[in-house]
């Protein structure tokens, strides 16, 4: 069973320096947020993603924080509050339910998740049941490459397996966007 991401090491996912590796203002040029959307940030840790992204969709936004962890749904909460923002709405789901009701999310990110899922292609296709006709899926994860950080190489998903995972779970138009050194990130509809 692949590694979860342990909440005692939250502080790793707030490190500085991630801003260098993986900024948040080259995804959300890919992601093009406009005021209205409704997003799912699914395994949204403490916000990395998540927070920037409530902001640029405004009060008539909707995001979605999908954790299994407590903990992290506990922290983003606390730090939505301390930002003002209104428009997130957490939720805790299980490893291969999202607790959300069918075509419900216009766009999603599945950020520094896919090498820890059990059955990458049955939660893809949980994915894909949230998702609108026509919506779109960012998923972002680890190059299997040394980096100065990160899980083990040996957990490491290459770029074919994620691509042939999207494909069997029935996403199509699969592209790459090569914005960060150490991460693929590929958007699917």
């Amino acid at each position: 069973m692949p590694r979860k991401f342990d909440p005692k090491n939250i502080e790793r996912l707030d490190n500085p320096e991630r801003a260098q590796w993986q900024s948040i203002e080259a995804f959300l040029e890919v992601l093009q947020p406009r005021a209205g959307m409704t997003y799912a940030d699914i395994g949204c840790g403490p916000g990395y993603f998540t927070l920037p992204v409530a902001e640029r969709l405004g009060p008539t936004g909707k995001v979605y924080a999908i954790d299994l962890q407590p903990e992290m749904l506990r922290e983003l909460e606390r730090r939505a509050r301390a930002r003002g923002l209104k428009n997130i709405m957490t939720v805790r789901s299980r490893e291969r339910e999202i607790p959300l009701p069918a075509a419900c999310i216009e766009v999603a990110c599945l950020a520094n998740t896919f090498h820890e899922l059990e059955d990458p292609v049955a939660f893809l296709r949980e994915i894909r049941r949230i998702l609108q006709p026509g919506g779109r899926l960012f998923v972002i994860d680890w190059k299997p490459l040394e980096t100065p950080m990160g899980p083990p190489l040996s957990e490491r998903v290459p770029l074919e397996n994620i691509l042939h995972a999207l494909q069997a779970a029935g996403f199509k138009r699969l592209r790459e966007h090569a914005i960060y050194p150490y991460h693929h990130v590929i958007e699917a509809e």
